[in-house]
C-alpha cells in the first residue's frame, strides 16, 4: 500500500462536502460584526463539543495517543467568554446529535475532518486582526490552536489512517465516518438555524480594543 492510500481515497471522497461547506461558510461575511462572529464561535463550540465526547470514548492507546476533552471547545470558550458569552449559558446548549463511535476506524474519521480543519485554522487569523481587531490572544484563539500540540495530534491520526488498507473494510468505515462528520459540520455551520447566546451589540473596533485590555464593559 502506497504512503498516501487511505489518505488520498479519503481527500477524494470527502471533496464534494469539503468543497460544498467551504463555499457556503462565507467566513469574510461572518466576520463582519461581532455579531455574526459569535454566533459562527457558538456554532463551532456546539460542533467540536459534540465530536470531542465522541472522540473521548474511542481508545487509540494501541497508536500511541489519546484524544483530549475538552479540547478546541475549551479554546472556544474562552473566546467566547472575552465576548460576553457565560460560560454557564454555554455548556446549556443542547449538542447536535452525533452518532456514537464504536471502533478505531470511525474514531480516526472523524480525527480527519476535525483535526485536518485545524490546520488550515490559522490562515484566517489575519483576516479576524483585519475585521474586528482580534488575536491569538484576545478572543480568536480557537483559530491559532495549541501549536505544536494541534500537529500531534493531526500526524498520529494521519499515521493510523496510513496503516489502513484504502480497500478494506475498515477503510470503508474511515471514510464513512469522515463524510457524516462533515454531514454534521454541514448541518451546524450552515443549515441550522439556532440563535446565538446572548445578544452581541455590533460596536466599533474600540470595543476589540478594551477586550484586549481586560474590560468587557
Amino acid at each position: 500500500m502506497s504512503k498516501a492510500g487511505l489518505l488520498g481515497r479519503l481527500r477524494s471522497a470527502t471533496r464534494p462536502l469539503h468543497d460544498d461547506l467551504e463555499n457556503r461558510v462565507d467566513i469574510h461575511t461572518r466576520l463582519r460584526s461581532f455579531a455574526l462572529y459569535t454566533d459562527h464561535l457558538t456554532r463551532l463550540w456546539r460542533l467540536h463539543t459534540a465530536a470531542e465526547q465522541a472522540l473521548s470514548t474511542v481508545d487509540f492507546s494501541h497508536l500511541g495517543f489519546s484524544y483530549p476533552c475538552p479540547y478546541r471547545s475549551s479554546l472556544l470558550e474562552d473566546d467566547l467568554a472575552l465576548l460576553g458569552i457565560d460560560r454557564d449559558d454555554l455548556r446549556q446548549q443542547a449538542l447536535p446529535e452525533y452518532q456514537r463511535l464504536e471502533t478505531v476506524t470511525e474514531g480516526l474519521g472523524c480525527m480527519y475532518v476535525v483535526e485536518g480543519s485545524a490546520k488550515g485554522a490559522r490562515t484566517i487569523l489575519p483576516a479576524i486582526k483585519d475585521s474586528l481587531d482580534l488575536d491569538a490572544n484576545h478572543g480568536a484563539s480557537f483559530f491559532y490552536g495549541f501549536g505544536k500540540e494541534t500537529g500531534r495530534l493531526w500526524r498520529a491520526c494521519a499515521a493510523g489512517i496510513e496503516a489502513i488498507d484504502a480497500q478494506s473494510a475498515d477503510g470503508d468505515t474511515v471514510v464513512t465516518a469522515a463524510n457524516e462528520t462533515f454531514s454534521m459540520f454541514h448541518q451546524g455551520l450552515v443549515a441550522d438555524t439556532m440563535a446565538p447566546l446572548g445578544t452581541i451589540k455590533d460596536e466599533p473596533r474600540a470595543k476589540a480594543w478594551r477586550f484586549r485590555q481586560g474590560h468587557t464593559t
